[in-house]
């Protein structure tokens, strides 16, 4: 495993020029495989915060952005597509996304080979019309425009900081509305790398802009009337955060707040499929991902039987540095998140969990958790989402006890239900509060071609997705010729 790698240096972009953050905070962005330091982490200075809003407030006054043709904004998009396709831009962010999440290089070389997808998916919404229509009036036509509400923040996560960003940006992008793109402190490199490509690709200063520091910086461009929308993904403190900022004055919010999700095995399902999606659940990104497994609800006369299966599926599994190809799973993000994991594993035990896990620790000194079931708890005890490999098992007697459980919790994201009878899953899956329900399957991926990634109770707020997402930084115009009634209605 070559360990020489290098990162690219932290650079705000505003207004079309790079600028280092001024701030020093004292902390370091370290390495999750060994916890060495790898870079200082700091904060954009007020006056750097200032001139963003600024020029995206200037791009939105003068609509320099949104009156670009549909046609000429999905050329830049497109340009910003077959920019990021370049080998060095995959490469960079794949091994930077791996140092500092800690996510396996395969998963993230495979994130950052289909980031300009995403920017083509944008631009080829905008070339089939959707955000101008017309259609029928009594008059004659009538024009149906999406138009941008205006300049729109964008807050992303250290988990999948790449895939949501990107999502993010080509949507905002895509409609029109001028952008600011703050992402997590402890995984900003993706970022940096699509502010060179869009650089690069000719879009115009101001219409993105890239935001470096921690949550206050966050919250500064939050609380600025100048924004219009926001756009959230991360944690429930900081959803409920935004929403009350948001609130007076009915700013638009897509929140993505994480779940808690459940997995369903019937006694029926075919237990090596089920158990190989539990470790899935348990394994992809180290477990820190919104749509994880979260509990476990399978039936009491399987349980045993599955739970060997998953078991022996974990023993083979190779825990090890991000960066070595052979890794099957890495650290967690930080040292900070590490020990949050570990003491939501120890409230667990002392509330009578037994712990089921069979995966070697490797000779490394990062945050390193082996995937973890735990046995023996309440239901009321693990309504909460830990956010790492660690997922509780609870058995059920009959479908009503399953169904109970399953929408036993505030958080509504994903679910998953393992039944060789098809019928008896859908009819399953459609009582099931969440947002989306995989059966017989566990994968990023989405199961339906333009369908949304939707979000219940304490999961979110709105939906995301191709068309979801580019229509929510938008607002509807409609446009036409009326009949003229006689005054008093005669």
């Amino acid at each position: 495993m070559n360990r020489d790698y290098s990162l690219p240096e932290l650079t705000n972009y505003i207004d079309g020029v790079f600028s280092a953050p001024t701030t020093s905070r004292g902390y370091y962005l370290c390495d999750a495989n060994s916890g060495e330091p790898l870079q200082e982490r700091r904060n954009s200075d007020a006056g750097q915060v200032s001139n963003a809003l600024e020029a995206a407030d200037r791009i939105h006054a003068e609509a320099t952005w949104e009156e670009t043709p549909a046609h000429e904004r999905a050329t830049v998009l497109e340009n910003i597509a077959e920019e990021l396709s370049g080998e060095t831009y995959a490469d960079t962010i794949s091994t930077a996304d791996s140092l500092t999440s800690g996510a396996i290089i395969r998963t993230t070389r495979k994130m950052a080979k289909i980031l300009p997808m995403v920017f083509r998916g944008a631009a080829a919404y905008l070339r089939e019309g959707h955000l101008e229509q017309k259609v029928p009036g009594p008059c004659g036509e009538v024009e149906y425009l999406r138009r941008p509400w205006g300049p729109a923040l964008l807050i992303a996560p250290w988990n999948g900081p790449t895939a949501i960003a990107s999502h993010k940006i080509a949507s905002a992008l895509a409609a029109g509305a001028p952008c600011i793109l703050k992402p997590s402190e402890f995984t900003p490199h993706s970022a940096v790398m699509m502010a060179r490509a869009a650089h690069r690709a000719g879009l115009p200063a101001g219409a993105f802009q890239l935001v470096l520091g921690d949550r206050t910086v966050g919250a500064t461009m939050v609380e600025d009337p100048r924004i219009k929308a926001v756009s959230f993904t991360g944690g429930l403190a900081g959803g409920r955060a935004i929403a009350r900022a948001c609130a007076d004055d009915f700013i638009p919010t897509q929140l993505e707040l994480g779940g808690n999700n459940q997995l369903v095995v019937f006694e029926d399902a075919d237990l090596d499929k089920a158990a190989t999606g539990i470790a899935y659940g348990l394994t992809n990104l180290n477990g820190q991902w919104c749509r994880a497994l979260g509990r476990l609800l399978v039936h009491e006369s399987v349980k045993d039987a599955l739970l060997d299966k998953v078991l022996s599926l974990l023993s083979s599994l190779r825990l090890g540095h991000s960066l070595d190809e052979q890794s099957d799973m890495g650290p967690l993000v930080h040292r900070g998140h590490f020990e949050q994991v570990q003491a939501d594993i120890e409230r667990l035990q002392a509330k009578g969990g037994q712990l089921l896990c069979s995966t070697p620790l490797p000779d490394l000194k990062g945050n390193f958790i082996a995937p973890t079931l735990v046995d023996g708890c309440q239901p009321a005890d693990t309504r909460e989402e830990i956010f790492g490999p660690v997922a509780a098992v609870h058995t059920f007697r009959n479908d009503e006890e399953a169904l109970a459980l399953a929408n036993g919790t505030d958080l509504g994201l994903a679910g998953y239900v393992y039944s060789e009878n098809t019928e008896r899953a859908f009819a399953f899956a459609r009582r099931m509060r969440t947002g989306g329900v995989k059966i017989n399957g566990y994968s990023l991926l989405s199961i339906g071609q333009g369908t949304p990634r939707g979000a219940w109770g304490l999961s979110g707020l709105g939906e995301e997705g191709h068309a979801q997402s580019i229509e929510f930084f938008t607002g509807a115009r409609v446009i036409g010729i009326s009949p003229q009634d006689a005054l008093g209605g005669r």
